[in-house]
């Protein structure tokens, strides 16, 4: 599966513009730069898709698997957990999103029944292992997810598309 297999990462909605505005400029910039480079991975071979389920990139980036799967039907999108109650505390909005993403992928990967302070890199972790390549959206900052996910990456020589923001 690893060599057919995308991941993505990215920021949380809030770090990549304050306040956030989901149709703002910057974030429509954002999404087509997602939507291009994963078209590029389609025409590159790639045909499964791995979503951490997060806010912001993760979503964003499983909404445009499916939009795509219109076009080409071999797509398959699995959800990377991290725990069962990862929304349990998000805006309805987004809470919303994420039921509606996770009843339409094709798989769906839970990593740990309960949180524990390794959950989310754990999930991470399996994001890279399980990917040929990972699409960061990434504002280059050294501490953080994000910046954990693309340093695992480029250690375990996973192609990275980056989308400097």
């Amino acid at each position: 599966m690893r060599e057919q297999s995308v991941s993505f990462t990215g920021h949380r909605p809030e770090k990549i513009i304050s306040p956030f505005v989901e149709n703002s400029e910057e974030v429509n910039a954002i999404k087509l730069e997602l939507h291009n480079a994963i078209v590029r991975a389609i025409d590159d071979g790639y045909t499964t898709f791995l979503c951490g389920m997060a806010m912001g990139v993760d979503i964003w980036a499983g909404e445009i698997v499916l939009g795509l799967r219109r076009q080409f039907k071999n797509l398959k999108l699995i959800a990377v957990v991290p725990f069962p109650q990862q929304a349990n505390t998000w805006p309805q909005e987004w809470r919303i999103r994420f039921r509606n993403l996770l009843e339409k992928t094709d798989e769906v990967v839970m990593i740990s029944e309960h949180y524990d302070s390794d959950s989310f890199f754990a999930r991470n972790r399996y994001l890279v292992d399980y990917s040929a390549r990972l699409v960061a959206v990434y504002n280059q900052e050294k501490k953080g997810g994000t910046a954990y996910t693309v340093r695992y990456a480029r250690q375990q020589q996973v192609d990275v598309d980056m989308i400097a923001i």
